[in-house]
C-alpha cells in the first residue's frame, strides 16, 4: 500500500475505478483493488478466512461486553491486537480440522493473559493470582508489593481497582453474565484482593479483567485525564462454572389399566365351547373308572378307595340350567 500525498486525491475515500482510497491512523493511503475470481482462493484460504472472521467477531463481543460497566482506555492498536490474540487462541485447537476449530479456556488463557487495552500506560502488575474458590467465586489476589509496579502522578492519593468477570459464549458471540467488584485504596497499601461472585452459566470461558485508575480523592475524581494514568488488562481466563443439573424426579408410575369387563356369554355359546374341547365323557360309578383324555397328556385315575362315595361327573348340560 502506498501513502497518498497527492493534493488532488488526498480527500478521496472509497474506491475509484480499480483504486481504493482510505485513511489509517490519520494518514491517507491508496491501494489497488484485489482481483477476485472463482479460483482466486484455495479451499485452505477460504477456511482460514472464515476462522479469522470468527475470531474477529469473538473479539468484538469481548469488547462489547464491557459496555455499560466501564470503558477502558485504549490505543489505536487495541482492536488489531485483540483480534490477533483471539485468532491465535482459536488456532490452538488440534482436535478439529481447519474451518471447524473451537475456542477453549486453556488456549484463551495462554494468549489473552496480561493483554493490555492501553499500551501507552506502563501500569502492568506482575504476580497477580486469579483463583477460582470452592464455591465458584473468583478471588483476584494482588501481590504484597503490587504498588511498586505503578508510577502514580504527583497529585494522586488513591488507586481505584475495578475487577470484572465476563462469561463469554464465543460460539454465539454473546456475553451470558457479568460480575464486578471495586475498591479504592490509599497509596502505599500493601497486599489487597477483590472477590467476584459466581454466576453459573453454560459459557465457553470466564474472562477476568482488572482496571487501575489514579484518583485525587476516594470520591472518584480522576487524577489526570491522560491515557497513561489508566490501564485495563486481562488477569486470567478460567473455566466457567456450569449450572447444577437437577436430579430427575422419579417418573410417575403409569396408571393401572382398568380391567376390561368380560363379555357375558349365552348358554348356547357355553355349550358350543364345551363340545369343542374334544374331551370324552367320563363316568365315576362305584369301582368303574374310565380314562379321561387331556390334550398332550393322559392321566389314568385308579386305586380309588372303596369307602369313598360314588362320584358321577356329567359333561352334558341341560340348557334349562343356564336360563334365568
Amino acid at each position: 500500500m502506498a501513502q497518498n500525498r497527492n493534493i488532488i486525491t488526498q480527500g478521496l475515500s472509497g474506491h475509484v475505478g480499480d483504486l481504493i482510497f482510505y485513511e489509517r491512523n490519520g494518514k491517507k493511503f491508496c491501494r489497488k483493488m484485489p482481483e477476485y475470481g472463482p479460483d482466486s482462493m484455495s479451499v485452505a484460504s477460504k477456511q482460514s478466512s472464515r476462522e479469522f472472521a470468527k475470531a474477529s467477531k469473538a473479539a468484538k463481543s469481548i469488547r462489547a461486553a464491557l459496555n455499560g460497566i466501564w470503558q477502558p482506555a485504549k490505543d489505536e492498536t487495541t482492536v488489531y491486537r485483540l483480534n490477533k490474540a483471539v485468532y491465535a487462541a482459536l488456532r490452538e485447537d488440534t482436535l478439529h480440522t481447519r474451518g471447524k476449530r473451537v475456542f477453549s479456556p486453556a488456549a484463551l488463557h495462554q494468549h489473552l493473559k496480561d493483554f493490555r487495552y492501553n499500551k501507552k500506560a506502563v501500569m502492568t502488575i506482575g504476580g497477580i493470582d486469579t483463583i477460582r474458590q470452592e464455591d465458584g467465586s473468583i478471588k483476584v489476589q494482588l501481590p504484597v508489593n503490587w504498588q511498586h509496579w505503578l508510577k502514580p502522578p504527583k497529585d494522586a492519593r488513591y488507586i481505584q481497582l475495578q475487577a470484572v468477570s465476563l462469561d463469554m459464549d464465543l460460539e454465539q458471540n454473546s456475553c451470558l453474565g457479568t460480575t464486578t467488584a471495586a475498591s479504592c485504596v490509599r497509596l502505599g497499601e500493601r497486599e489487597h484482593s477483590l472477590m467476584l461472585p459466581v454466576v453459573p452459566v453454560r459459557a465457553t470461558a470466564t474472562i477476568v479483567l482488572l482496571q487501575i485508575r489514579f484518583l485525587h480523592t476516594d470520591t472518584g475524581i480522576q487524577s489526570t485525564g491522560t491515557a497513561s494514568s489508566e490501564q485495563a488488562f486481562v488477569t486470567a481466563v478460567l473455566e466457567p462454572v456450569l449450572p447444577l443439573i437437577e436430579k430427575a424426579k422419579d417418573p410417575q408410575q403409569p396408571a393401572k389399566t382398568p380391567r376390561i369387563a368380560k363379555k357375558s356369554r349365552s348358554a348356547a355359546d357355553m355349550l358350543y365351547a364345551v363340545n369343542q374341547e374334544g374331551r370324552s365323557t367320563t363316568h365315576f360309578s362305584g369301582e368303574a373308572i374310565s380314562e379321561r383324555s387331556i390334550p398332550k397328556k393322559s392321566i389314568l385315575i385308579a386305586d380309588v378307595p372303596e369307602k369313598s362315595p360314588p362320584l358321577t361327573v356329567f359333561h352334558q348340560y341341560d340348557c334349562d340350567q343356564f336360563l334365568v
